[in-house]
């Protein structure tokens, strides 16, 4: 067993490991590359129990990394993994949107979801998992994914964002009632990366 095969329970703010999720992670250097790309099955490994899911970063699974994975749609199919990136806004345009995060939800039941006015178009930059230097422009909710994967990378987690209003449910009734909603709304914004 590696070292990354312990790390499969999603870290949350009230875990022992929380500090991970508050910390700049380290980028991934030329010769790490089969590091990465164990990282990002690890990411896919954890995240498999809540498909459809739109992201995962290594932070979440305990790893201070800058990697992770992501969906324009939430189809695990359409998953790309993104390895030490970074963004530019396409414009000054941005859309305030309700959005979850699994670190956010905490063993004492209650959930957290914060509405976030994120960039509607970015140009990005990061590596693949084959080494690869991939740049392009994402828009809508592929835009949304990247910069809340992102700010995992940069010590952040949506609902402590100054930005950030906060709403919260105390049972998973309530949460899944909302979540369908939030979800119906991101649908309207798939476009393919």
């Amino acid at each position: 067993m590696s070292f990354l095969e312990a790390s499969l329970e999603i870290v949350t703010m009230e875990s022992a490991q929380a500090e991970v999720l508050k910390t700049k992670a380290e980028l991934m250097q030329p010769d790490e590359l089969e590091l990465a790309r164990e990282i990002s099955r690890q990411l896919y490994l954890a995240l498999e129990p809540f498909f459809p899911a739109a992201g995962i970063a290594a932070p979440q699974i305990g790893i201070g990394k800058a990697v992770f994975i992501f969906s324009w749609n939430r189809d695990p199919k359409n998953f790309e993994v993104v390895i030490n990136p970074s963004f530019i806004p396409v414009g000054e345009e941005k859309v305030e949107e309700w959005e979850s995060c699994f670190s956010a939800i905490l063993k004492t039941g209650v959930r957290h979801s914060a509405k976030i006015a994120r960039y509607e178009k970015i140009q990005v930059k990061y590596m693949n998992q084959e080494g690869v230097m991939i740049e392009k422009i994402l828009e809508g909710f592929a835009a949304k994914v990247f910069q809340h994967e992102y700010d995992h990378l940069q010590g952040c987690v949506n609902i402590t964002r100054p930005d950030a209003e906060v709403k919260s449910f105390n049972t998973d009734a309530e949460y899944k009632t909302f979540m369908i909603e939030v979800k119906k709304q991101d649908a309207k914004r798939y476009t393919s990366s």
